[in-house]
């Protein structure tokens, strides 16, 4: 008797994640993928909700976590299983050849295809993941800084040798990064969850050790004694699944990556959540424009306000208490956005779809 409840169960919450699944008008019943396609694109030729990708194609946790990745020339095919629709993947001449051989931490061979269809456009987050980013105090703690060179110059360029702190890993490539404003927690103004960085040049290790010797290889501004060192972050383009968090998220927008007051489609986020609460790449998150506190009008303490609307000067017995003042209006959904690199306390994601520009403050949750 259990275990025939336990199918109706278990065939319920399957026949519930099936109906989720909403193709979009005019989806394909065939799609050839194409150079410079993102896993996002395609999803959107599909579904009206591209986070419901992966039980497009009943993927299982660990799949979600590890995908076979996609390839131009691979022929999509749209087909219905127990009665729900499945895309799966058939053969098709691969146009992908240049495939690389890399070790990994445990120097076994990793096959990196190089033409794989990155989740979202690299072109959208390259220049922001290749600018300085934001660290986190501890980062900060651990990063070398720059400590002078041989002769009394306290400023330096392109091609000149200078000395730096010993690095805490074996790093020879090296981001010259600046600080800049710190980023306070939303919910905790005075708590500091990360700095601005400036991008002042890069450079490479000559010579490891305590202190190493480095060459500055590039610079936009001059590089000065103090400047903190951070590793050069991987040009791959990102490759993971777009899904629903499976937990409730509830985050705040910190900034922007770049530093605009306002940010709209492909535009970086910061948010104040990271690895510590369960946020994932390819987490896929309802952007709101979080509702404003406003005066209420038949208030004492908005007289003037009326006054000046044409409106009556309210009655003193209206609002007793400041909180009776005001009215939080509710929150809006204007976008969606993909997050697309983990920090511990925090998170980049790409805004992908925006009706309305978002801003520091704004709030992001399951879709």
């Amino acid at each position: 008797m259990r275990i025939s409840t336990l199918f109706v169960l278990l065939c319920i919450a399957f026949n519930t994640a099936a109906d989720d699944i909403q193709l979009k008008d005019g989806a394909p019943e065939q799609y050839v993928v194409q150079k410079g396609d993102s896993l996002w694109g395609i999803a959107e030729r599909f579904l009206k909700n591209p986070w419901k990708w992966p039980e497009l194609w009943r993927m299982n946790q660990e799949k979600v976590k590890k995908p076979h990745r996609l390839a131009p020339g691979d022929i999509l095919r749209l087909t219905r299983e127990d009665g729900a629709p499945k895309l799966v993947r058939e053969g098709g001449e691969r146009l992908a050849q240049d495939v690389k051989l890399r070790p990994s931490a445990k120097s076994e061979a990793l096959v990196i295809n190089e033409e794989a269809v990155p989740t979202v456009p690299a072109e959208a987050i390259w220049p922001l993941m290749s600018r300085g980013g934001v660290a986190m105090p501890e980062d900060l703690s651990d990063a070398p800084r720059i400590l002078g060179a041989n002769d009394p110059r306290v400023m330096f360029g392109k091609g000149d040798l200078v000395y730096a702190g010993k690095a805490p890993h074996d790093t020879l490539n090296w981001r010259i990064v600046r600080l800049g404003r710190p980023l306070n927690n939303p919910a905790n103004p005075k708590e500091v969850l990360a700095y601005e960085l400036t991008l002042v040049g890069e450079a490479v290790t000559e010579k490891p050790g305590n202190p190493q010797l480095l060459r500055i290889t590039s610079n936009e501004q001059e590089v000065l004694e103090r400047d903190h060192l951070m590793p050069v972050w991987s040009s791959e383009p990102p490759q993971f699944v777009p899904h629903a968090p499976a937990i409730p998220v509830e985050a705040r927008i910190v900034t922007s990556l770049g530093g605009q007051a306002q940010a709209g489609t492909w535009m970086t986020l910061v948010l104040d959540k990271g690895l510590v609460d369960g946020i994932e790449e390819g987490h896929v998150l309802a952007l709101f424009l979080a509702g404003r506190s406003v005066s209420d009008p038949s208030c004492t303490k908005a007289a003037k306000l009326a006054f000046l609307a044409g409106g009556h000067q309210g009655r003193k017995t209206d609002c007793d208490r400041d909180a009776d003042n005001r009215a939080v209006l509710p929150d809006e959904r204007v976008g969606l956005a993909v997050v697309y690199r983990v920090f511990n306390r925090l998170a980049y994601a790409l805004v992908m779809k925006g009706s309305q520009p978002v801003t520091t403050g704004d709030v992001a949750r399951n879709p």
